[in-house]
């Protein structure tokens, strides 16, 4: 017995070590990425690709971690070992990506060891700092305006912004201060690692900042979607009252009005003011979608494939919407979002391009739709570490 409980100890702490490892590879690759923008402003395109080689390779490797997670959560209960075999395998997937992105970034650290000045890098990155610190106060007012307008649920991923900025600024601050009483004017080289980090958290607080931005032009996209799909939605109950009226049935007619008033008390639900216009715009299209599927009796081939043609759009833009709103959740809470998240956000990612390729209208829009399901499924404010 002691035995069996040792193995099945063991078999847990893999799949906790095997969630983990997809999170700091997660986080990692988006970090290798911000540095591969800055070893190529310093050193060149080709100094640079080493570690772009390498930032490719892991996110292949973080794919298919995350693919090979998805199929074992979908599957339900699967063998120890199976369980075991599949956690083995992206545990090793996520330490070898993890192990050649920090080789990469070592070889950067070094040059910048040998080949910066620490006096005029501290010069520059004070005024990295000093420009961001005066970005808040206009960031502040964009948040305050998206909490005035919107609903709570779509000011949500930037919520945060502000104080986290705020942290990174201080922490830069506190480490150009450290540092300037250990330069020499000539530079040093044993300053330079103090001045990059002061340096990465003020790139980070300046990119929370470009995402509220970024959020606050993709909510005003979003609430013009969201007036288009009302007014969609008004043209589809015109044309489902006459495909009711005329039904084959009564079995099929009473199903299509049951639908038709489900999409109208759905439309009387989205508020005049404070909306949350993705949300509400999931909300319409699923109640489309049961609409489409008591009507699917009534259509032939020719009207169910035009229909999908007409919907594939619209479905693709609110796939990407969702996808774009859970990443920006992501981005700003890195290494707060769980492994379960992130994975249904891969496999959201992973349908929406099947969806865009997809030469079957019907299959792409059924694809496109499940995009959008996995997406706010993958929605971190139901998944964070503590």
């Amino acid at each position: 017995r002691a035995r069996t409980v040792r193995k099945t100890t063991a078999h847990v702490e893999l799949g906790v070590r095997a969630d983990q490892l997809l999170v700091r590879l997660d986080d990692a690759i988006a970090d290798s990425v911000e540095e591969l923008g800055f070893a190529e402003a310093q050193f060149g395109s080709e100094r640079g690709a080493a570690l772009e080689a390498a930032i490719t390779s892991a996110r292949a490797l973080l794919t298919s971690a995350f693919s090979a997670k998805q199929r074992l959560d979908d599957q339900g209960p699967a063998s120890a070992t199976e369980r075991r075999e599949t956690n083995a395998r992206i545990t090793l997937q996520c330490e070898t990506a993890l192990d050649r992105l920090a080789d990469e970034r070592a070889v950067f650290d070094s040059l910048r060891g040998r080949e910066r000045s620490a006096a005029s890098d501290l010069e520059r990155v004070r005024g990295l700092v000093g420009v961001t610190r005066g970005r808040l106060a206009s960031a502040a007012e964009t948040v305050s305006r998206i909490s005035r307008d919107y609903a709570p649920s779509a000011g949500a991923p930037i919520s945060q912004n502000i104080p986290s900025a705020s942290r990174l600024l201080d922490s830069a601050s506190a480490r150009v201060t450290d540092v300037e009483a250990r330069v020499d004017p000539a530079g040093v080289g044993n300053a330079s690692t103090d001045i990059r980090a002061a340096e990465r958290d003020a790139e980070k607080a300046r990119q929370l900042l470009d995402a509220i931005d970024a959020h606050d032009d993709r909510l005003g996209r979003a609430s013009g979607r969201l007036d288009a799909t009302i007014a969609s939605a008004h043209a589809h109950l015109d044309a489902a009252r006459i495909k009711r009226d005329a039904a084959p049935h009564a079995a099929a007619s009473s199903a299509i009005g049951d639908a038709i008033g489900f999409v109208g008390q759905t439309l009387a639900g989205v508020p005049a003011e404070r909306r949350d216009p993705d949300a509400s715009i999931a909300r319409i299209d699923g109640a489309l979608d049961d609409l489409d599927m008591a009507l699917a009796g009534a259509r032939s081939q020719q009207q169910r494939l035009d229909h999908a043609r007409e919907a594939l759009a619209g479905a693709l833009l609110t796939a990407q919407s969702q996808i774009e709103v859970t990443r920006a959740y992501i981005a700003g809470r890195r290494g707060g979002a769980g492994a379960e998240a992130r994975t249904r956000l891969a496999e959201a990612e992973r349908l929406l391009t099947l969806a865009s390729a997809e030469s079957d209208p019907v299959i792409a829009l059924d694809t496109a739709r499940s995009s959008a399901t996995y997406s706010r499924d993958a929605d971190a404010r139901y998944d964070m570490l503590h």
